[in-house]
C-alpha cells in the first residue's frame, strides 16, 4: 500500500511540476492501449472543461497510452442518469454527482460534497484524501446494491455555488413561504422546511421556467456556470453568499468489473490524475472571479442575504441534520465522522491563519 501511494505521489508531482517524466520530448508517445469513454456535464460550461483537464492529465501521465473521450451529458444517457447507465453497462465510466442519486443512496448521499453550510472545496478535498470519505462511499454503494466504485479525488471541484436568482430580494425567511423554488439535494429539504414549494428541474429547463413564471426562484451552480447559462439576461435578483452549497464537485465512477480488468499501472495513473482537484479549484475560482466582474459590468447587482437570515438558515439545517441522524444511524455515522475531521482540519485556520477581511472589498 505504501509503495502504491508513493507511486501516486510521483505521478502527481510530475504532473504538477511539468516534469519531463511524461513529456513527449523525453518519451516517444505510444499508440493508445486503452480508451476511456466518459460521460459528464453539459458541453460549454466550466464543469465540462474541468473534466477535460482530468482527461488531459490521464493522457499526459500515461504518455498517450490511455485516451480519454470526454462526452457531454446526454451523449449515451440523459444527464443525471449516469448511475443507472453504469449499472446496465451502457456506460463504463462517468463523472456524476451524488446529489443526482439520493433516491438510491438516501439523504446520507448529500454529505459527500455540495451540501448546505457544509465544507468548502479545500476541506472536502482533504476529507476525500485523508478522511473516511472513500470508506463510507464504498459502504453507501454496497447498501445501494451497486457494483460500482468511486475513484480518487473530487472532480470539477469549485468554490461555493451562487445562492440563486429570485423575483425579489430575500430579506427574511418569510420570503421563502409559498415560493416555487428550484433547488436540489439536502438543501431542498431545508427549503421545504422554510415553506417553499420545491420544484425539481434539469438545469437546461431553468431559464424558460423562470421566464414563464413556472418558478419564482432557483439555485443552480457557480457564478461562471450561471454566466454561461445566460441568467444575467433574466429579470431576476442575484443573491449571495452560496451557503446552500458551499462547494461543487462530482465523482469519477466506474463499473467494478471494468476497473478490475485494468493493468495496475493504468489504475495508478487514473487515480493520480483524479487528485488534481486543487489545480481545477484554482482555475474555477479565477473563472468565477471573472464572472462576478462581468456581472458588475453588465449592471447585474449582487444582493446579500442579511446575517440574521443566514443564521436562521443554518439553524434550520442543524435541526434537520439532527432529525436525519435520529432516523438513520448511517447518516449519523457519516455526519459525525465528517464533522470530527472538519473540526480537526479547521483548527489551524481558526488559530494560526490570519484574516484580513478588512483589507479586501468586493466592489471596485
Amino acid at each position: 500500500m505504501k509503495k502504491f501511494a508513493a507511486i501516486i505521489v510521483v505521478f502527481v508531482l510530475a504532473g504538477y511540476l511539468g516534469g519531463d517524466v511524461f513529456s513527449p520530448s523525453s518519451v516517444q508517445a505510444q499508440t493508445p492501449a486503452y480508451k476511456m469513454d466518459l460521460q459528464c456535464w453539459p458541453q460549454g460550461g466550466p464543469y465540462f472543461e474541468q473534466v477535460k483537464f482530468f482527461g488531459k492529465r490521464v493522457e499526459k501521465y500515461s504518455n498517450g497510452r490511455i485516451k480519454v473521450n470526454v462526452m457531454p451529458g446526454g451523449t449515451v444517457c440523459p444527464m443525471t442518469k449516469e448511475f443507472e447507465a453504469l449499472e446496465t453497462g451502457a456506460l463504463k465510466w462517468a463523472v456524476t454527482s451524488h446529489n443526482f442519486n439520493l433516491g438510491r443512496f438516501g439523504r446520507v448521499g448529500g454529505l459527500f460534497g455540495a451540501d448546505p453550510a457544509g465544507p468548502n472545496a479545500t476541506e472536502i478535498f482533504a476529507w476525500y484524501r485523508y478522511g473516511e470519505a472513500h470508506k463510507y462511499w464504498a459502504e453507501m454503494l454496497k447498501r445501494a446494491k451497486a457494483d460500482l466504485m468511486v475513484i480518487g479525488g473530487p472532480l470539477h471541484l469549485t468554490g461555493a455555488e451562487s445562492f440563486g436568482w429570485f423575483k425579489k430580494p430575500i430579506t427574511s425567511l418569510n420570503d421563502f413561504k409559498g415560493m416555487k423554488y428550484r433547488c436540489m439535494g439536502l438543501y431542498g429539504e431545508v427549503a421545504k422546511k422554510m415553506g417553499a414549494a420545491v420544484v425539481n428541474l434539469p438545469g437546461g429547463e431553468i431559464y424558460q421556467a423562470f421566464e414563464r413564471g413556472v418558478i419564482d426562484g432557483f439555485e443552480y451552480c457557480t457564478p461562471a456556470m450561471d454566466l454561461s447559462a445566460g441568467f444575467q439576461n433574466l429579470k431576476a435578483v442575484r443573491m449571495e453568499p452560496g451557503m446552500q452549497s458551499t462547494t461543487s464537485m462530482s465523482s469519477l465512477m466506474v463499473r467494478r468489473d471494468t476497473w478490475e480488468k485494468l493493468p495496475d499501472e493504468f489504475k495508478v495513473i487514473i487515480e493520480a490524475a483524479s487528485w488534481g482537484g486543487m489545480e481545477d479549484y484554482a482555475w474555477s475560482t479565477l473563472e468565477d472571479a471573472k464572472a462576478i466582474r462581468k456581472f458588475e459590468e453588465m449592471g447585474v447587482k449582487t444582493h446579500f442575504l442579511p446575517q440574521e437570515v443566514q443564521r436562521e438558515i443554518v439553524k434550520q439545517i442543524e435541526i434537520l441534520y439532527e432529525e436525519f441522524s435520529k432516523a438513520d444511524p448511517f447518516f449519523k455515522q457519516v455526519n459525525d465522522s465528517r464533522n470530527q475531521f472538519l473540526k480537526e482540519f479547521r483548527s489551524v485556520d481558526y488559530v494560526v491563519q490570519p484574516r484580513y477581511d478588512w483589507k479586501y472589498s468586493f466592489s471596485k
